[in-house]
């Protein structure tokens, strides 16, 4: 009997030693080992904070203009459970912000419970007098800061630029370049509440400054975009209306022939980036692939030459149909018939003529090839890989596949911006550039971070062929010439281009897509232009129009 009991207490201490010392590595773990983390973690479930500012770095263009039109502002910040009885601090807020702005504030605090900024863009007076009634006790939780609008009403390039809010990058460079624009210890607005949920210290409301001033600093994009043709190009697109009379949805790349660098990028319907914009208004259809239409008879014009399939001054016969098993392919209405120059088949844009050449010449690989030389179906190299959409080349199966092809049509797709690489190597010469959107990260001071790598540029066509489309995409555009690019021409110093009608199904519905693509002056190209209207119905009769006004808002900035 005694030795059972001595072994039921002898288990029972047992026992007892195994909890407590279950027990004390439980209190070791969380004092010493997690001790810290829960510490910060109780503070932070009792703590507010709003930052000061957003702290990201700036989006510049080839002079050092600001594209986002950064404006300086106050802002009004709001804690609720430090805010007491509504009824009396209402007349105060009233006095201080104005009832319209006063009813605001109350209507969130009624409605929430977290921290925020209710109202920036505060009028420096007012924002003086709730600053003082703040600092006087006469209105508790309310603080008043720099806040900053990143985005004024002259922002720039908005779909390029895309936007950016307090969690970092949404859209555009702000997205592909998210991690150089960021910067680190952001200075905070700091409330702190005891156990019963009233303020911590006697100050309710506290700036809090980074505890690790060696941080990330944000840093700079300094881009090839000229501000002024920019601004040039915007202001056109706002001027014209679709064929429609909607809204326009239509696309503007102007680029530097000699660099190939772009120096406006524009898309439009516009959006504003401080507020919610539907993903059609946010679209940026200079970088989105549609169908290109004629606008690519160059480059298979350019193929033939250099394959020796054509040479210059040799007859084509320009017929009114072309028919190939089942299918007969035709002309656009007005095509003027009968045999012509590899030179008058572009200036009057005869389908019949380029599927001889494309079809019954070149065939299905050499045409892709082409396409593939002059830099359709791949990035052109203006964002980083993955920020840029890119349509592949089409599978070319039959030969209607490749009689389509020939004249631009059967799921051929390039963005403006390809089209426009690829007209700026016709204008230079014949050099395909990498489109250098991008020219450097940089600090605040100016040192530079790095410059994104750009693949080199190639040669694409001999200057004999180049020198031969030149005279043929004149011939498109002069007057009195019989050319489809006529409405394009400026006078005095001349242009030359392609227009381009695309015929696809948008939204289930058959639409037109409206191309011209060009440069100007004409002997001396210093501009390559690509105008994109989308279902604008006919590209010389909507697109070209809009080239030459373009053209001449840039000729009036020198």
């Amino acid at each position: 009997m005694r030795i059972r009991m001595v072994r039921r207490i002898f288990a029972l201490s047992v026992g007892a030693l195994l909890c407590l010392a279950a027990l004390g590595v439980r209190l070791f773990q969380l004092q010493i080992l997690q001790g810290p983390a829960l510490t910060r973690q109780v503070f932070s479930q009792r703590t507010e904070r709003l930052p000061l500012q957003m702290r990201r770095g700036m989006i510049y263009d080839r002079y050092g203009e600001p594209l986002t039109d950064p404006q300086s502002t106050w802002g009004l910040a709001v804690f609720p459970r430090l805010f007491g009885d509504p009824a009396a601090v209402a007349p105060v807020l009233a006095e201080a912000l104005g009832e319209e702005q006063a009813a605001a504030v109350l209507e969130y605090v009624q409605r929430h419970h977290e921290a925020a900024w209710v109202i920036e863009g505060l009028s420096a007076a007012a924002a003086a007098r709730a600053q003082q009634h703040a600092a006087d006790g006469r209105l508790p939780g309310v603080a008043v800061g720099p806040t900053g609008w990143r985005y004024g009403p002259g922002s720039l390039a908005r779909h390029l630029v895309g936007f950016a809010n307090a969690s970092g990058g949404w859209t555009g460079l702000e997205l592909a370049y998210d991690e150089a624009l960021r910067g680190e210890n952001v200075p905070y607005l700091v409330a702190s509440y005891h156990g019963r949920g009233g303020p911590l210290f006697d100050v309710p409301v506290q700036v809090v400054q980074p505890r690790d001033p060696g941080g990330k600093e944000p840093h700079d994009v300094h881009t090839s975009l000229d501000a002024r043709i920019q601004a040039a190009v915007e202001l056109e697109l706002d001027r014209t209306a679709h064929p429609s009379g909607g809204p326009l949805r239509a696309a503007v790349v102007v680029m530097d022939v000699a660099t190939g660098e772009p120096l406006a990028i524009a898309s439009r319907p516009n959006f504003d980036q401080a507020r919610f914009a539907t993903e059609d208004e946010l679209r940026n259809r200079a970088i989105t692939p549609y169908e290109t239409g004629s606008v690519f008879k160059p480059i298979v014009a350019a193929a033939a030459l250099e394959a020796g399939a054509i040479v210059p001054g040799e007859v084509i016969e320009c017929s009114g149909a072309y028919r190939l098993g089942d299918r007969t392919f035709r002309n656009v209405a007005g095509t003027v018939q009968g045999p012509v120059t590899l030179r008058e088949a572009i200036a009057r844009s005869c389908n019949t003529a380029f599927i001889r050449i494309g079809y019954e010449r070149l065939g299905a690989d050499r045409l892709l090839e082409a396409a593939r030389r002059f830099g359709l179906g791949e990035p052109t190299g203006a964002l980083p890989p993955g920020y840029e959409p890119v349509a592949p080349l089409p599978e070319l199966r039959y030969g209607g596949d490749v009689a389509q092809l020939s004249f631009g049509q059967g799921g051929l797709m390039a963005s403006p911006l390809q089209v426009a690489r690829a007209y700026t190597a016709i204008a230079n010469g014949g050099t395909l550039h990498p489109v250098r959107l991008v020219s450097s990260v940089r600090k605040s001071d100016g040192e530079v971070i790095f410059r994104p790598r750009a693949e080199a540029s190639r040669r694409v066509m001999s200057r004999e062929t180049a020198a031969e489309l030149h005279a043929a995409l004149l011939a498109a555009v002069v007057p009195g010439g019989g050319g489809t690019g006529e409405a394009a021409w400026l006078e005095d110093v001349g242009a030359a281009g392609k227009s381009g009608s695309a015929d696809t199904v948008l939204d289930g519905r058959p639409v037109t897509h409206a191309w011209f693509a060009g440069w100007f002056p004409a002997r001396q190209p210093q501009y390559v232009v690509v105008v994109f209207i989308e279902d604008g119905r006919a590209g010389g009769a909507h697109a070209a129009p809009l080239f030459r006004r373009i053209a001449e808002a840039i000729l009036g900035l020198d």
